[in-house]
């Protein structure tokens, strides 16, 4: 069957939480298999130190007949993946329409709490759970990453793990090796993102958390 479209992975993050790093692994893991592929970034406005968005699209056919044609930003009802680093920018994209029945999301569990939620008086922390249980119905699948208890006394952080749970889900055609090699290329902490990754590996093939 010919390919017809690329695969498409929307990453929420904010700002200190490597998610650009983590797009730069994603398209190094992706050139070493042999695919085309691109990345691009939206920077946010300072909320919780910066929410951006960066976009990831994988052709998933080796040395195609002609380039593909790759865009700039999602599209409603485009996206395989949802991969957020903080779970309010989850629920954030199912609000903009791109969470649908075809997208596989991951969620990091651990809150950055919002400017609105820091300004109450009192406890102003928003309950998650009824989002939680929105992206669960409205998705394909749904992957928590408890990244806290997964880690341990590790270094390890939010965006090694993503980058091992988004590779361990099996959507993009990347082997394991790919992103270790993505991560070694990279030079950025390297043993620590190397642990982050095989946990995020491990984490998504068992289903979460």
């Amino acid at each position: 069957m010919a390919v017809d479209r690329p695969i498409c992975v929307l990453l929420g993050a904010l700002g200190g939480q490597g998610g650009g790093v983590l797009a730069d692994w994603l398209v190094e893991a992706a050139h070493h298999a042999g695919y085309p592929a691109q990345a691009t970034s939206t920077p946010g406005v300072a909320q919780r130190t910066g929410a951006t968005t960066y976009y990831f699209e994988l052709f998933p056919e080796k040395n195609p007949p002609m380039d593909p044609v790759f865009t700039l930003f999602p599209a409603t009802g485009d996206l395989d993946i949802m991969a957020a680093l903080e779970p309010t920018e989850a629920g954030r994209a199912l609000e903009r329409g791109f969470v649908t029945e075809t997208t596989t999301v991951i969620t990091g569990l651990d809150r950055v709490y919002s400017t609105a939620e820091k300004m109450a008086a009192g406890d102003g922390t928003i309950d998650d759970n009824p989002m939680m249980d929105t992206l669960e119905k409205a998705t394909k699948s749904l992957i928590r990453l408890d990244v806290n208890s997964l880690a341990g006394d590790t270094a390890s952080r939010i965006n090694s793990v993503m980058f091992g749970a988004i590779v361990g889900s099996g959507i993009l055609p990347l082997e394991d090796e790919d992103g270790r090699s993505a991560i070694r290329e990279k030079g950025v902490a390297v043993d620590s993102n190397l642990t982050g990754y095989d946990l995020g590996l491990e984490t998504a093939r068992s289903g979460g958390s």
